[in-house]
């Protein structure tokens, strides 16, 4: 319940949210430098049925840092939501950033 209290608090207040002012910045901040997705198809009977996760993640994973401008080796957190692959697709979402050319100190 505390949580919760917390977090309404924080939309109540006005200064934390939704392009309101914030606070000063600091080096443990987390920043979002983008996003995509793959293309979607029929789970399991569209044209990519037989492509592996790795070969569409790895496009991308190339498309945000295009996005954000920046050096892979700058990105030091990648998080990947993954619905159909057991164990969340840690694995294939692992090899997808070795293809996409992220360096092994980026942790997914």
């Amino acid at each position: 319940m505390q949580r919760i209290a917390t977090l309404n608090q924080q939309f109540k207040d006005n200064t934390n949210f939704n392009g309101k002012t914030v606070g000063p910045k600091s080096d443990d901040d987390v920043v979002i430098i983008g996003m995509a997705r793959t293309a979607m198809t029929r789970a399991k009977k569209g044209p990519q049925r037989d492509t592996g996760t790795e070969a569409m993640l790895k496009p991308v994973l190339e498309a945000v840092v295009a996005q954000a401008g920046i050096e892979k080796s700058k990105v030091e957190d990648i998080v990947i939501g993954s619905v159909l692959q057991g164990g969340a697709g840690s694995t294939t979402s692992r090899m997808a950033t070795f293809l996409a050319g992220y360096p092994a100190t980026t942790s997914v």
